[in-house]
């Protein structure tokens, strides 16, 4: 599901660690002409820990891995133990996949790392990546803890509603769909996303009430979008305790038939854990939706232990490519050759293929150079309200990416 994407907010001062004089003081100066205040300098890993000691309000360290007296991965390792809560930014010109094997690292350890710079590193890669996430809302959305009660009066009084983030042709930019996305719109504190919410209704068995509120609303919509004179369909999650319900196939027909969406206007997201199940009713609520018309997408393809495994066990007709395959994503990589590949196994299986995620311009022209059917992300739009999105189709809307 693609639902992220955060917004940033440059970082006031940076510690450059490279042991090469001249790239050391060439990232300093795009450093700066990138808008950072201050620009700090060290050689090497041991001589990169004094500064962080000397100077505590460093927010981002943008470190060479291949070093003499203390490299890279040293440095890291160090950093993890220390009070400094500087964000970490390799910049190298190694391995991709080695990279990203730092990046499960430092997380583990608790670490923020911002992204990666391949050298060498340009002002825009710069503004890309090293940037922090900004300060969170007052009081913060990810402290916010609601009670069963509260919830279900949410619930209750209509607040829980879909946006729509939009899914456009990688060939002429035309908008072909939406996935739905639950939203709270909260009398205090605003809109809030589904991670506030999500795992208590999952943990107090509320998930089916809004899973159902966001199906209603959704197929009305998608009803809507279509009597415009456009051919969209709407695509909404479906959790495994939602499938596990008898007669959720009965209540989604009955819902399409009585707005009078047809059946492949609806396309009904099942995770990889969803599609792993062996639950009888689970499996039995598919594939009677299947049997009806309605289409189903792999969602976050990729990222689970038996992803073609799943794709012999259910009768797919989307495949949702998951966005850390897609986040920075570059001609030759590994993650090109396991894209290039994926694409090409949806299409010989007949599969309609959609990129999440897309954030950048690249990701977007990369994507459509390998024959990407669909795209999905922040490039293209943030999650909009049904009423903004039904005012764009109103108004002849067509998303094309920008020259």
């Amino acid at each position: 599901m693609s639902d992220g994407g955060a917004t940033r907010e440059r970082p006031t001062s940076v510690l450059v660690v490279e042991d090469d004089a001249l790239q050391r003081r060439v990232l300093c100066k795009r450093l700066a002409a990138s808008g950072v205040a201050t620009v700090l300098e060290a050689e090497h890993g041991i001589e990169a820990l004094a500064v962080l000691a000397a100077h505590p309000d460093v927010e981002v360290v943008v470190s060479d891995l291949a070093m003499p007296e203390m490299d890279g991965l040293d440095l890291l390792c160090a950093m993890a133990t220390l009070p400094s809560k500087a964000s970490f930014v390799p910049h190298s010109a190694m391995d991709r996949q080695l990279l990203a094997c730092m990046e499960l690292m430092a997380k583990e350890r608790g670490m923020s790392f911002l992204g990666i710079l391949e050298k060498p590193a340009t002002v825009d890669d710069i503004q890309r990546v090293v940037r922090r996430p900004e300060p969170k809302e007052r009081p913060s959305r990810e402290t916010l803890v609601f009670s069963h009660d509260e919830l279900k009066e949410g619930l209750a009084l209509g607040q829980f509603v879909p946006y729509f983030q939009p899914k456009v042709s990688m060939k002429d930019g035309a908008i072909r769909g939406a996935e739905a996305l639950a939203r709270w719109v909260h009398p205090r504190y605003g809109v809030l996303p589904p991670g506030v919410f999500i795992d208590t209704m999952e943990q107090t068995g509320l998930i089916g009430s809004l899973t159902q509120i966001i199906l209603e609303k959704s197929i009305r919509a998608a009803r809507t979008w279509n009597d415009l004179g456009r051919s969209m369909s709407v695509s909404v999650n479906l959790s495994f305790s939602f499938l596990s319900t008898p007669g959720v196939a009965d209540s989604i027909t009955r819902l399409t038939r009585g707005s009078g969406l047809a059946p492949e206007r609806l396309i009904l997201e099942i995770t990889e854990n969803v599609a792993m199940a062996d639950a009888g009713i689970c499996l039995e609520n598919i594939a009677r939706l299947k049997v009806r018309g309605y289409r189903l997408s792999i969602d976050d393809f990729g990222v689970g232990y038996s992803s073609l495994q799943q794709l012999l066990r259910i009768p797919f007709d989307e495949i949702k490519i998951d966005r850390s395959f897609v986040s920075g994503v570059k001609a030759l990589s590994r993650s090109a050759t396991m894209l290039e590949a994926t694409l090409g196994m949806a299409q010989c299986l007949d599969m309609v293929s959609v990129a999440e995620g897309i954030e950048t311009r690249e990701e977007w022209d990369f994507l459509a150079s390998i024959g990407t059917a669909l795209a999905q992300g922040y490039f293209v739009s943030r999650p909009i309200s049904g009423d903004d999105l039904e005012a764009g189709l109103r108004a002849g809307t067509a998303w094309v990416p920008p020259r």
